[in-house]
């Protein structure tokens, strides 16, 4: 059998801009006020009045060669799992924010509430980002993981669930029978700054409503 790629694809032609994603994301991962995992953005083209407006989602990529795993001091804090998903292991992880910084697309945010329980002082020697600093001084490094608590139950990510246009889709790109690999089949499909050379066959996927509109955004650094 096949192993498994999960994907997540936008169709931003179904997106009415609710943001129920970012909201609904919020709340199934404990993301505090000014932090996101999933995060809402539109962009108005045009003068008055003739005007348009576009709407787009930002996350973590789970690129195919993710820049966020090389700096890591801690081995295996940042992973890259068999199914393609890019994974923060709280356990390990030291909160030195090298990830944060290595990360070309935002993804990721130094979480002000949960601290770390690795011990920073085995690594301090040669990280100097947590020299002299306790546990309970650093904080964990969070990010879209596809709510893995919830695929692991056979649930779909809660900004998928909650998704009122019916944009977002989830699922197995191995699978030739799967939504997620008919809509990229059936659709031109874009990535976030393929120039990044993050990897071919990133798993954060768009059918862009305007191609010319998605690349304009990322010109202006919307997304």
């Amino acid at each position: 059998m096949k192993r498994k790629k999960y994907a997540l694809v936008v169709d931003l032609r179904k997106c009415v801009g609710c943001n129920s994603c970012q909201v609904s994301c919020k709340m199934e991962n404990e993301v505090p006020f000014g932090y996101f995992r999933n995060r809402w953005e539109d962009m108005e083209v045009g003068r008055y009045p003739d005007t348009k407006r576009y709407f787009f989602q930002a996350a973590c990529n789970h690129c195919e060669n993710p820049p966020c795993i090389l700096p890591c001091p801690v081995k295996g804090a940042t992973y890259k799992r068999k199914d393609g998903i890019v994974v923060v292991d709280r356990d390990l992880c030291i909160g030195c924010g090298r990830c944060v910084s290595a990360c070309p697309y935002g993804a990721r945010y130094i979480h002000p509430y949960i601290a770390v329980k690795n011990d920073p002082s085995k690594y301090a020697k040669d990280v100097p980002e947590v020299k002299g600093k306790s546990a309970s001084d650093l904080r964990i490094v969070d990010k879209c993981d596809f709510c893995l608590h919830r695929i692991e139950m056979g649930l779909e990510p809660a900004c998928v669930r909650n998704c009122f246009g019916k944009a977002r889709y989830f699922g197995d790109l191995n699978d030739p029978e799967s939504e997620v690999s008919n809509l990229v089949k059936t659709n031109t499909t874009v990535v976030r700054h393929p120039e990044y050379g993050t990897g071919p066959e990133l798993l954060l996927i768009w059918i862009p409503k305007d191609e010319k509109a998605f690349h304009m955004a990322e010109k202006k650094g919307i997304i």
